[in-house]
């Protein structure tokens, strides 16, 4: 058997083959014409070694193996071993791999010594993206529903309004042009406030329009600065121009970044008269051409607080944070029960 003829046979290569034959595996005889020549049983040895080779068996094992001084499944039971070493250091491999890219996290090895625990939040409160970011940042799924939430709540009221005009009003074209022209308003307010406050004590007053995304390169993120602002937002992100309308700087070109943990005494929505103290983090954007953004009270979920502290630490040169905010967070440390503990 020629070389050309085991190549084809063995889908090895002819490198491959002379490799082995240096390695003492085989030993093919020469034809007058100096031509290797393959016999049998060097075709068998060669098909031996290729299967223990796709095993990921060593060629020092596998020449122990084919000289019968190692034991195949003694061989096997190490391997194992190192395999299963192997597939769970790939595993970690992979989610860094996969954590870095989903979230789009900038180079800095301390993230991935983040240890992730996803909470399982109540209907609404839940992250719209993998990014991390302050606050909550508005998605095409979740204006999508949005639209239809304010569409049946502006309907119903709408229609129970116009009940009761129906009484005073008997011409129909007028009563249905001011059914429509209210419909049409409150829909259209409702959907430009729609991402407002929840409730004077609650602490998305002023998170679910506003959000900050830390990204590979730098942050993006959107400022509440009105209804009609909000609602060219609104309708960008259910057309996927909503980049058009955020603002995107690069780390390098934030001048300073301030932080704050600001006391506030809260109450569950006005059911009790008596309210209980927190500390809440405000953050403060400086950036190199002037602009500056006042990002009051963000929601924060998961664990993207200690990504933020993480980042911020490691890419903005010159952070004001006189209450250490920055370290509860980065240690996952509740910003209440640190203040407390710290006056």
């Amino acid at each position: 058997m020629k070389t050309s003829d085991l190549e084809r046979e063995l889908g090895l290569s002819k490198h491959t083959i002379r490799y082995y034959e240096k390695e003492g595996f085989i030993t093919p005889q020469r034809d007058d014409n100096g031509y290797r020549n393959y016999s049998d049983e060097d075709l068998q040895v060669l098909k031996l070694i290729k299967f223990l080779r796709g095993l990921n068996i060593s060629i020092d094992d596998v020449k122990a193996i084919v000289n019968g001084h190692l034991d195949f499944h003694e061989c096997l039971r190490v391997n194992q071993i190192h395999l299963d070493h192997q597939i769970e250091n790939m595993k970690e491999i992979k989610k860094t791999i996969d954590n870095y890219h989903d979230k789009d996290l900038p180079l800095i090895p301390a993230l991935q010594d983040i240890e992730e625990t996803s909470h399982h939040w109540k209907l609404g409160i839940q992250k719209t993206t993998n990014t991390v970011s302050l606050g909550r940042k508005l998605t095409k799924a979740w204006a999508k529903r949005q639209i239809i939430y304010e569409v049946l709540d502006s309907l119903f009221l709408t229609g129970t309004v116009m009940i009761w005009l129906r009484l005073v009003i008997e011409q129909s074209w007028i009563w249905w042009t001011l059914f429509a022209l209210m419909f049409i308003t409150l829909t259209i307010v409702s959907i430009g406030v729609a991402n407002r406050a929840t409730g004077p004590s609650m602490m998305l007053d002023n998170s679910l329009d506003q959000s900050v995304e830390f990204l590979r390169d730098g942050i993006r993120y959107y400022e509440f600065k009105g209804m009609m602002d909000n609602l060219k937002y609104f309708f960008a992100v259910l057309v996927g121009k909503d980049e058009k309308i955020m603002h995107y700087y690069r780390y390098e070109d934030i001048e300073k970044v301030n932080v704050y943990a600001n006391r506030k005494y809260m109450n569950v929505m006005g059911a009790s008269p008596i309210a209980y103290e927190v500390y809440v983090p405000d953050f403060e954007f400086f950036f190199k051409d002037g602009t500056r953004f006042y990002f009051f009270w963000p929601m924060i979920l998961d664990d993207d607080a200690r990504y933020i502290a993480t980042i911020l630490e490691a890419k903005v040169a010159h952070i004001n944070d006189k209450n250490h905010v920055l370290y509860a967070m980065k240690h996952g440390i509740n910003l209440t029960d640190y203040m407390i503990k710290q006056s």
